[in-house]
């Protein structure tokens, strides 16, 4: 379509020998092919010119949404800008956000060929936005972000307790201990059972044995008579 010249951004200078266009401000809208017409009594003559006007890129293309979510990492992914600015996208920079906080924190960075990123050593139980930027020389993108919080969580929770233990069998130093699996294993089976034992007359507890398998079963061995 035909040029319109307003001689604010668009102006055309007419000399003697000479004439020029300025398109002052450009944006990448301003991209394209022109064309010039030359016409006088003798004839006309046209030429061509391919502008490339070179900017920022668009925002990466979303949705931006959580691929996998556990309590101390979230995995997003985007999809490339649909404009690189005229020149290649060099990379993306990812920022997270406590929404306790409100503060943006950068997370790292990833190369052009990528389309998500790991977000590491978050807080579980914590809510954290996440946004992303197209990089190019020319700059960075407006920032992709994610609508809603997310909440680091894993996708199960811990098992419910098993039943109080039952002594099964003992001797002086040693004592075979059974119990009820818990009522709900959280989402996930059960591995294993972690015994822990006391003294009487201590509050603390420690460790004492470990069971090898979700039997719900386990001998204490190396225990002191009386004690």
């Amino acid at each position: 379509e035909p040029l319109k010249f307003d001689n604010q951004r668009i102006c055309l200078e007419q000399l003697e020998r000479n004439s020029s266009i300025t398109i002052k401000k450009s944006v990448r809208n301003d991209t394209g092919k022109y064309k010039l017409v030359l016409t006088n009594s003798s004839g006309t003559i046209e030429s061509e010119a391919q502008v490339v006007v070179l900017d920022r890129p668009l925002a990466p293309g979303g949705p931006f949404e959580a691929e996998e979510v556990r309590a101390h990492r979230i995995k997003m992914k985007w999809k490339r800008p649909l404009d690189d600015g005229g020149c290649e996208i060099t990379g993306y920079a990812l920022e997270r956000m406590d929404e306790e906080t409100g503060r943006w924190i950068p997370s790292g960075e990833v190369g052009p060929d990528e389309t998500s990123f790991d977000f590491k050593g978050l807080t579980p139980n914590k809510k954290y936005k996440f946004r992303v930027k197209a990089i190019n020389k020319e700059g960075e993108s407006e920032p992709l972000e994610t609508t809603d919080a997310i909440l680091a969580k894993n996708p199960y929770d811990p098992p419910s307790p098993p039943s109080q233990p039952v002594i099964d069998d003992y001797d002086n130093k040693s004592v075979s201990l059974k119990w009820k699996r818990p009522p709900s294993d959280g989402g996930r089976p059960i591995t294993h059972y972690v015994v822990e034992i006391k003294d009487k007359f201590s509050p603390t507890w420690s460790e004492v044995a470990k069971t090898e398998d979700p039997t719900p079963e386990c001998k204490v061995e190396g225990l002191k008579e009386k004690m």
